[in-house]
């Protein structure tokens, strides 16, 4: 009865001892790692498209115009 006794009053040191074991075990374990994201490649441009070439506008600027008054 004396070692039950002994086991039951030591068994929370036992099990905080096991659990700090295992989480600073838990530090040292290589944690794998995401792959660097493939380069995207750069577009190549386009030829221009006849008379109706493309070029990028700016959204504010057009709103912009619709908004002055007289235009």
């Amino acid at each position: 009865m004396q070692a039950l006794r002994l086991l039951v009053r030591a068994s929370p040191f036992l099990l905080g001892a096991l659990a700090a074991a295992i989480w600073l075990r838990r530090e040292t374990v290589e944690r794998p790692r995401l792959m660097p994201p493939k380069p995207v490649p750069e577009p190549t441009p386009e030829p221009p498209a006849g008379r109706f070439e493309r070029r990028p506008i700016d959204i504010v600027t057009v709103v912009d115009d619709l908004l002055v008054p007289g235009r």
